[in-house]
């Protein structure tokens, strides 16, 4: 007998999303990715101009389930709506591969497990205690990159800058309310933003990088999460050749899609870049610097297997542990 599909709404989920919740569920499933545990695969498409949709299945054995998700992007829609996201994830049995849920979350999972990825990177990039960082852009995912991190770490001071000034001062304010002890202000320029900061969060749809590899200084940690596809780049190839350590989430979308992929076209081998998947290197080590003079990059692209955990997480449906430890809050 074909099981009844069940319908979860945005709001539904919405009640159960929390940022701390998906910490240690999004790292295990990096981790599950990299140590081959984990099948992921994604695509990009372009339905029309100014439009694109990111499908992104996973499994990981011995869950119950697993998942395949649509998350869109229209420039139309955004004009229509004020929101240009939209998106949903079929969960599947992973006995029967009978279709078990549809959750029409509206990119909100996605929203949720990249900043998640995003805080998990810089956590563990940083040397201890509070942080002074700097976020480019002002939507929705740098409002979680911030809200992510703050489950982690200390922010001490923050400084926005965002094409639209009136973007910055809005999330400047709305994070201010809730981080009423952090120092939360907005920058005329990249470069004025990026001043001081140890930690350096890049959350845009840029097309072309967002910054020149000389403004990163020494001992910065850059985090890129806008660069998912293959017309979008945030950093500079420079700063890839640069940097002391690359790190990414998957070595074969950075391949096809953002930053890395916009490096390899332009000439540099991937011996150059020097990549390292995070899975992996928290296998070892859940603290990936070794002095403060290093510069770090984390070029994220998003993986299937982080909204299979947020899924499974979200609807106890039980998904299988690795044997590390999730992330502690310091400083």
């Amino acid at each position: 007998m074909t099981p009844a599909l069940r319908h979860i709404t945005r709001e539904e989920i919405a009640a159960r999303l929390s940022h701390a919740a998906l910490l240690s569920p999004v790292r295990q499933a990096m981790i599950a990715y990299s140590t081959g545990k984990a099948t992921a695969a994604a695509q990009v498409l372009f339905p029309a101009p100014g439009a694109d949709v990111h499908v992104k299945s996973a499994v990981l054995p011995g869950a119950p389930i697993f998942t395949v998700k649509l998350a869109g992007w229209s420039e139309s829609l955004k004009a229509d709506t004020g929101s240009g996201h939209s998106g949903l994830i079929l969960a599947c049995c992973s006995k029967t591969c009978q279709p078990l849920a549809l959750l029409h979350d509206g990119h909100l999972i996605s929203d949720y497990r990249t900043g998640a990825a995003g805080a998990l990177a810089a956590h563990s990039c940083l040397s201890a205690g509070p942080v002074d960082a700097a976020l480019l852009g002002a939507g929705t995912q740098a409002r979680h990159q911030i809200q992510a991190l703050a489950q982690l770490r200390e922010i001490r001071s923050l400084r926005i800058w965002a094409r639209r000034p009136e973007a910055a001062r809005s999330l400047s304010a709305s994070l201010q309310a809730g981080f009423p002890a952090s120092r939360i202000s907005t920058a005329g320029s990249t470069a004025e933003a990026m001043r001081g900061a140890r930690l350096l969060v890049c959350a845009t749809a840029a097309i072309e990088p967002l910054f020149q590899a000389a403004d990163v200084k020494t001992g910065q940690t850059v985090i890129s999460i806008g660069s998912d596809d293959e017309t979008k780049c945030e950093i500079p190839a420079a700063l890839l050749a640069r940097a002391d350590k690359v790190f990414t989430d998957s070595l074969g979308q950075a391949r096809a899609y953002g930053n890395a992929a916009r490096a390899l076209s332009s000439g540099m081998t991937e011996a150059e870049l020097g990549m390292q998947e995070l899975g992996a290197a928290w296998v070892g080590n859940d603290r990936l610097r070794n002095s403060e003079r290093q510069v770090i990059v984390c070029s994220l692209t998003g993986l299937g297997v982080q909204d299979l955990a947020a899924v499974s997480t979200l609807f106890n449906w039980e998904t299988p542990r690795t044997n590390s430890a999730p992330a502690q809050k310091t400083g």
